[in-house]
């Protein structure tokens, strides 16, 4: 990705970048006043990279940037989450690209107007597209039409062996699509400006990771049919970004252009019609759900990190890390790294592991009152976990009785010094004394300058 600028720098947090079309790695969240100074500098042609991308301490740089692409976490060995944006949304690179390359699909049912299929073909036989436009598989009832779409798709992607991008059939296309296959990516995918995921365009490549993201999503649909596709489609992106390296490119609004308003310059793909999903009772429940997903990270209650233990074992433990803005984002993300590596040593016999990332106590409750293992594992961002955390507690639930492994999850989550100080490196533990008492009187300070509160 850096190939393509003329010098990566590493930014001190503090000056400007005058280096044109230049990648900018942020390893350490700072001061608004210093970020805004950061993007007026930036040339249009210049990206930001967050390496810790899944860190809420960046959400205020990444709203006034352009979100062009997310890499997912796969492992002990790559457990964050990368971000990159820039001043302008992505655009096609300059070069010659094959339309043949790519197979443009779309697939309409009960609920879909013929015609406007009908004229979708009209505008990829004009531009010279191939294509697939057929009626999808009837389903016992309506709410199973996500299952037809997604097995539709999973059926031309297997056939095609090349890329296939889905399109609704009640769009328009006002120029030919070519900026996924340009990019090279996994995925590419468009969200509204609320974070909610787009159902009309869906770009898939011909990798695992992509495979693994639509497996996923039929999974999803064919459990859950009553549920908005927009929700599936979000939660098997989320899913999928927990245990593999998904590359995904975000499409700019040009490739989701309402024609409620006058289409701008470069609009390549045009809505026509009411979305699909307006009359899902579960709608608005679905879009509150993504709301967090404007900042491309996941919320408290989606696992940040997914890793497999041992095969037939005790079942799947979990590992919040809570106060990660009391925090630096080298503290939370070394606290994640310990986490994933404490359990690669030794996973104490557990067949999965997640870890949920929650930065204020509401996040921690409401973790808790969905969480589903029995087996959970309270740590402080500013905590490193021993490599025989899993071990010992694991150790430690099966001489206890249930009742008193209850108690103990609520002491932890009461307590704010974390876990058992068996489970934390004594480093570690001299570390967070020395924090402790004064990141949160500055987290308060700094809530009460800006909010009053």
């Amino acid at each position: 990705m850096t190939n393509r600028y003329h010098g990566v720098i590493r930014w001190d947090g503090v000056s400007t970048v005058s280096l044109p079309c230049a990648a900018v790695v942020v390893l350490e969240a700072t001061h608004a006043t210093y970020v805004e100074r950061l993007v007026e500098s930036l040339h249009e042609n210049s990206i930001v990279i967050l390496p810790f991308g899944e860190n809420p301490a960046f959400d205020l740089l990444k709203s006034r940037l352009h979100a062009q692409g997310s890499l997912g976490a796969q492992g002990d060995e790559a457990p964050h989450h990368l971000w990159w944006g820039g001043l302008k949304p992505l655009a096609v690179p300059t070069g010659l690209y094959r339309k043949q390359d790519t197979l443009f699909i779309s697939s309409y049912g009960a609920s879909d107007s013929t015609a406007q299929a009908k004229r979708l073909v009209g505008d990829f036989q004009q531009f010279g597209l191939d294509h697939v436009v057929m009626q999808a598989a009837q389903k016992p009832n309506r709410n199973m039409e996500t299952l037809s779409k997604v097995d539709f798709i999973l059926e031309q992607w297997t056939r095609a062996h090349r890329p296939v991008f889905w399109i609704s059939p009640r769009a328009r296309l006002a120029g030919p699509p070519l900026l996924p296959q340009a990019l090279g990516c996994d995925v590419a995918m468009h969200r509204g400006s609320n974070g909610t995921m787009t159902t009309g365009v869906q770009f898939f490549h011909q990798t695992e990771h992509a495979q693994a993201l639509l497996d996923i999503w039929q999974r999803l649909a064919r459990n859950h049919p009553d549920l908005p596709e927009s929700l599936l489609l979000d939660q098997a992106w989320t899913m999928t970004n927990a245990q593999r390296q998904l590359e995904t490119a975000w499409l700019p609004d040009t490739y989701w252009q309402t024609t409620d308003v006058k289409p701008c310059a470069g609009t390549t793909i045009l809505r026509h019609g009411d979305s699909r999903e307006i009359d899902r009772p579960l709608a608005p429940f679905a879009r509150s759900l993504q709301s967090g997903r404007q900042f491309s990270r996941h919320r408290p209650r989606n696992a940040h990190l997914v890793m497999k233990g041992a095969a037939n074992g005790l079942g799947l433990i979990t590992v919040v890390i809570r106060d990660l803005l009391a925090a630096s984002t080298q503290d939370v993300g070394e606290a994640v790294e310990a986490a994933a590596s404490a359990f690669a040593a030794d996973c104490g016999g557990y067949s999965q592991m997640e870890i949920v990332l929650c930065c204020w106590n509401e996040h921690l409750e409401s973790v808790l009152q969905i969480e589903r293992s029995p087996s959970l594992l309270i740590t402080n961002a500013l905590e490193r976990l021993r490599p025989d955390s899993f071990r010992s507690r694991a150790r430690r639930e099966q001489t206890a009785e249930p009742e008193h492994l209850d108690q103990t999850r609520l002491e932890e989550a009461d307590n704010d010094d974390g876990p058992s100080p068996s489970l934390v490196h004594p480093l570690a533990a001299h570390t967070v004394e020395a924090r402790r008492n004064v990141r949160p009187r500055l987290i308060r300070r700094a809530v009460h300058l800006f909010w009053g509160k």
